[in-house]
């Protein structure tokens, strides 16, 4: 099993203090989780988390979206981000970019990156 990378931790510290009412929950299962599988797709990549079966399910396991993303030297547009959640416990990280930009040449283990938050335009 491998650890998770800065950017990986930051924009998960990042998501789920956009959900109060989960963060708790989702950061002891993150204090337990370790890292199955990392892809770099080239518009993004995917992290496949393992949670172990003890840990404390969150009541939700709808995707996780909001104001988090990364800025990324080398992507004018930089990284947003959806943590998927199976029965409620962390399963997939992935961050994605923005129109055609590619994440092929960049190492994502060890990127240079800033999070921030961008709002999110909601129809009413």
């Amino acid at each position: 099993m491998t650890a998770f990378t800065e950017l990986e931790l930051a924009a998960l510290h990042s998501m789920f203090s956009e959900q109060p009412e989960l963060a708790s929950y989702l950061e002891r299962q993150l204090s337990v989780a370790t890292v199955a599988k990392r892809e770099n797709t080239g518009v993004g990549f995917f992290t496949t988390v393992s949670v172990p079966p003890a840990a404390d399910p969150v009541g939700r396991s709808e995707p996780l979206r909001g104001e988090t993303h990364a800025r990324i030297p080398g992507l004018e547009h930089g990284l947003g981000f959806v943590l998927f959640l199976n029965d409620g416990r962390i399963e997939t990280l992935e961050g994605f970019t923005y129109g055609s930009e590619s994440t092929a040449s960049l190492d994502l283990t060890s990127v240079t990156f800033e999070i921030v938050r961008v709002p999110v335009n909601r129809a009413s």
